[in-house]
């Protein structure tokens, strides 16, 4: 298809200028190639299932060494207001925007969803047969109350009024996207009530075969906020002699019971092989172990690099770095662990930020796992306690943002949010077990677990290290001080 472009000049939108391309796409926060060394940009054009409208397609930002990344990019003429997310696209063609952002067409998107599954051109959409009549509700919200939502960062949600959330996946990537698979497994095969309803999605397939997940529609859950806001907020006002929100959030008894119920639920036997539960064997163990034992190297390296940029910490680093025989002996221990229990689908990408706090309930959220990680593995089936491990882990991070906020706050302080960080852990772990039927008191299971919260803070570690070297100190402490539990560190 020749896209016509729709400020009326009759140019294709497949012949934008690539310079232009690349300086709209470094302003859009979803676009991922701002530190890659760029050769090009173009406007794949995608026949759109609708008339009118924003020019749908794709832009292919072409890297240098032979990669490529691909966005999900509808162009429309810039309105009154769009001037932050348009560019002017050289002499005659007018100004132009994020036709993601415009709620015309999101309420198109939204109709032909609701209409059913059908096929045109390159896209398909497809419908919930579960939450089928709340889905026409929502495609009857005018466009007035579809707004975008703030704070988005890799995609682009639109809220369909207090019904639907509509998400616009904006770097695409070829094959299942595990968030669809995992949200329609728990709307259609379960009865978890814990995470948004799908209510229908769409996708794009290529002339080659290939497909990949542009656009889906969620249930919108009334909420105060997500449950990192919620909890940091109750606990600075606690450790400053305040009380918390009188619509105390429980965050280990509710986090707990909901996390377990979700892998309860993801456990479900159905028939589905991408979903049924598999043996965690003595195979299955040796890849987990190896990789984490790789990524504690790989920070440790690291670590050794940030010593002279973080003399406060000389002491966690030094013994770590002078531990590291005794680190690799700890992890050559696990090669005896005998194997149990099942590997299942997983949330993958697990924290506070991932829950949203309804009343005294919790919504779980965003189950496409780890950005970073290439889709097969964000889609393989593993341990349900290395979502545990990063709740966890995400504890120890909100006790210390906490103590951040109020500045420190002295010893009284640190050891008042340490006694939170705790007693929300362990209270997490009891109600999880509860409703999860996974028994935390055997050998393979603790120790399963020490591994997955090792494995996370070493990549917490160089995580901080790369992005926020001010924040080094709550994966360091958090990994000597397991260590030292566990008598590799003296």
């Amino acid at each position: 298809m020749t896209a016509s472009h729709p400020s009326g000049t009759g140019e294709a939108e497949g012949d934008l200028p690539s310079a232009a391309l690349v300086e709209f796409a470094n302003r859009q926060r979803w676009f991922a190639g701002r530190t890659e060394r760029i050769e090009r940009a173009e406007f794949a054009p995608i026949v759109s299932p609708f008339a009118g409208g924003p020019e749908i397609g794709e832009l292919v930002v072409h890297i240098e060494g032979g990669d490529e990344q691909r966005y999900f990019l509808p162009l429309g003429a810039a309105g009154e207001g769009d001037a932050a997310f348009g560019f002017d696209a050289g002499p005659a063609r007018g100004t132009l925007a994020d036709g993601a952002r415009d709620a015309a067409f999101a309420a198109q998107v939204i109709g032909w969803i609701a209409g059913g599954d059908a096929t045109r051109g390159a896209l398909t959409a497809h419908r919930s047969q579960a939450a089928a009549d709340r889905l026409v509700e929502v495609a009857k919200v005018p466009p007035s109350e579809i707004k975008v939502l703030s704070g988005e960062q890799s995609n682009t949600s639109v809220g369909i009024g207090s019904l639907g959330i509509l998400k616009f996946y904006r770097r695409l990537r070829d094959g299942e996207q595990p968030e669809l698979e995992l949200t329609e497994f728990l709307t259609e095969r379960t009865g978890f009530t814990g995470a948004p309803a799908l209510y229908g999605s769409v996708e794009l397939r290529r002339a080659d075969g290939a497909s990949a997940a542009v656009a889906a529609l969620f249930e919108r859950v009334a909420n105060r906020g997500d449950a990192w806001s919620v909890v940091t907020t109750d606990l600075v006002a606690v450790l400053s002699g305040g009380s918390a929100s009188p619509e105390r959030f429980d965050a280990g008894e509710t986090l707990g019971r909901r996390t377990g119920e979700m892998h309860a639920a993801l456990a479900t036997r159905t028939g589905d092989p991408a979903f049924d539960p598999e043996p965690l064997d003595a195979p299955s163990l040796k890849r987990i172990v190896s990789e984490a034992r790789e990524e504690a190297i790989e920070a440790l390296d690291i670590l050794s690099t940030e010593r002279e940029r973080s003399p406060e910490l000389h002491g966690e680093i030094d013994a770590l770095l002078a531990a590291r025989i005794a680190i690799d002996d700890w992890f050559s221990g696990f090669d005896g662990l005998a194997g149990g229990g099942h590997r299942t689908r997983i949330h993958g990408d697990y924290h506070l930020g991932q829950v949203l706090v309804s009343g005294e309930d919790a919504v779980i959220l965003d189950f496409e796992g780890e950005p970073g990680r290439p889709l097969e593995e964000r889609r393989a089936k593993t341990s349900p306690l290395r979502d545990v491990a990063g709740m966890l882990r995400s504890f120890d991070y909100a006790a210390f943002a906490a103590r951040d906020k109020l500045g420190e706050g002295g010893d009284a302080v640190r050891d008042a949010a340490d006694r939170w960080r705790d007693e929300a852990s362990a209270t997490f772990l009891a109600a999880w077990s509860r409703a999860s039927g996974v028994d935390l008191t055997s050998d393979g299971n603790s120790r399963l677990l020490d591994l997955f919260l090792i494995q996370k803070a070493f990549y917490e570690l160089r995580y901080e290290a790369a992005m926020r070297p001010a924040w080094l100190s709550i994966p360091l402490r958090g990994i000597v001080s397991l260590l030292r539990k566990r008598q590799v560190l003296r």
